[in-house]
C-alpha cells in the first residue's frame, strides 16, 4: 500500500516533514508517511566490525609502536542516542559511517598511546 514504509528488527525509520514538530523515529515496526509532504529514511542498527590500524604511534616515552585492534560498534535504541545518531549518519551509506566510526576510535587509540 503506497504511503506505508516498513523496516525489520535491525533498522530504524526516521519520518519528517509536514506535520512532524520533530523526526518521528520507530525500530523495527512501520509508518505511514503522506506522499510529497513527508520523507521516511533508514537508519541501520547492525552490529559493525572494525578494524583500526594505527602505525607509527609515538608514546610519552617517544617509543614508536604499531598498534592493530578491532572493535564492535551499535546504534543504541535508546531514543536520545537515535536521535543523535540520526542527526549525525541519516543519509549516509554504511561504509561511511564505519569510516567515521573508524576515524573517531583510530584518533582516541592514538590519544591514549600518546598520553601512556
Amino acid at each position: 500500500m503506497q504511503g506505508f514504509e516498513t523496516c525489520g528488527p535491525n533498522a530504524a525509520l526516521v519520518k519528517s516533514g509536514a506535520g512532524l514538530e520533530k523526526p518521528l523515529i520507530v525500530t523495527g515496526g512501520y509508518v505511514w508517511r503522506w506522499p510529497v509532504f513527508q520523507k521516511v529514511e533508514r537508519l541501520d542498527l547492525r552490529i559493525m566490525t572494525i578494524d583500526i590500524h594505527s602505525p607509527h604511534v609515538y608514546t610519552k616515552q617517544g617509543v614508536p609502536v604499531t598498534i592493530k585492534s578491532i572493535a564492535q560498534v551499535k546504534i543504541s535504541r535508546n531514543p536520545d542516542a537515535l536521535a543523535n545518531a540520526a542527526s549525525q549518519f541519516l543519509g549516509m551509506s554504511r561504509d561511511q559511517v564505519l569510516r567515521a566510526a573508524d576515524e573517531t576510535l583510530e584518533g582516541h587509540q592514538r590519544a591514549i598511546l600518546g598520553y601512556n
